[in-house]
């Protein structure tokens, strides 16, 4: 396969047509949840099918109450679309690869969890813009043919003349 053929599927998710008649009883039975699953879809990783989104995000996304879209959740996990994986306080949202997958199915990587996390800009410190424009410290790094120079507040005695002898 070319690079102009996997640039121009890479934005493509395929769908098993196995669960095409469930999809349509979800969207009946809770149109939410059937715009969630979507929303996640839309939203997985690539090769893990797997989302990081904070349910203050999801209720911004669907205009809806916390306890609605938990009652959403609480269905897409009961009917097998997708599963939650706990990260502290996160939770990242892992799509059914039965149902949805991107890369190709023998591509997916079981061993290393990695996702993609959505955060909306309401959840974050009220001056997370002007953060994002201040700069990171440096941080030395010392490499093994290079001497440190550690800078202290200690008072060191003078320097005996052998210890500066060039010779």
């Amino acid at each position: 396969m070319s690079n102009k053929e996997t640039n121009d599927n890479y934005n493509f998710v395929q769908l098993s047509r196995t669960y095409l008649k469930e999809m349509r009883e979800l969207a009946r039975k809770n149109p939410l949840a059937h715009e969630i699953l979507y929303y996640l879809v839309e939203h997985m990783g690539r090769t893990t099918n797997a989302v990081v989104v904070s349910y203050k995000t999801l209720q911004e996304v669907t205009s809806t109450s916390r306890s609605t879209v938990g009652r959403a959740i609480k269905l897409l996990k009961d009917d097998s679309w997708v599963d939650s994986i706990k990260i502290g306080s996160a939770t990242a949202y892992a799509v059914n690869a039965r149902v949805f997958w991107q890369a190709g199915r023998n591509q997916k990587e079981y061993a290393i969890f990695s996702a993609t996390v959505v955060a909306s800009a309401s959840e974050q410190d009220s001056d997370f813009r002007e953060k994002a424009n201040h700069k990171l410290k440096h941080i030395p790094i010392i490499q093994s043919n290079e001497r440190a120079q550690v800078n202290t507040n200690e008072v060191l005695p003078p320097p005996d003349q052998s210890e500066i002898d060039l010779n």
